[in-house]
């Protein structure tokens, strides 16, 4: 939950807010590019994860290549702000993972593991951790989608950031 959630709470405030649908596209892929390291190669022990090629530099700069392919060939469906924090999104899956257990940043090219030791983040503290998410999450979601509701009441014309000074893509 941590992988996907927490870069799309950090992801917020840089996120379009032109519409209801369109934040919410953008806060989902950002969440599916936190969680895209596991889904391409789900593991379910350390030394699985150690052997991923999908927690590697690799995947990290080929991840970034497809979205600048997909921003170039589809420009009006993928803004180059929201392809920056889809790929912020995976690096910070593969760092998350580095500082709780580590991860053969160089696979398949070296099986040498990468993060500190002992843990900075222990596998007792990962329930906590996505409790914590999933809390902020519906709080900054019930927040934003009441300013969306009030946005809409007050008929504000599309295309109107939902606050003075948001950005917009």
């Amino acid at each position: 939950m941590t992988h996907a959630l927490l870069p799309a709470l950090l992801a917020a405030p840089l996120l379009p807010r032109t519409s209801r649908k369109g934040f919410y596209r953008a806060a989902g892929l950002v969440a599916l590019a936190g969680a895209l390291p596991d889904l391409v190669h789900p593991h379910l022990s350390l030394a699985a994860r150690y052997a991923s090629w999908s927690h590697s530099i690799f995947a990290l700069t080929g991840f970034g290549a497809l979205l600048a392919l997909v921003r170039l060939l589809a420009p009006n469906r993928l803004s180059w702000r929201v392809a920056s924090l889809a790929w912020f999104a995976f690096g910070l899956h593969l760092l998350g993972d580095a500082v709780s257990g580590g991860i053969a940043f160089f696979q398949p090219v070296s099986a040498q593991v990468i993060g500190p030791r002992p843990r900075w983040i222990p596998y007792d503290w990962w329930w906590w951790c996505d409790g914590g998410c999933i809390l902020a999450t519906l709080v900054v979601m019930g927040a934003l989608s009441v300013r969306f509701d009030r946005q809409e009441r007050q008929g504000a014309p599309r295309g109107q950031p939902v606050r003075a000074g948001a950005i917009d893509d």
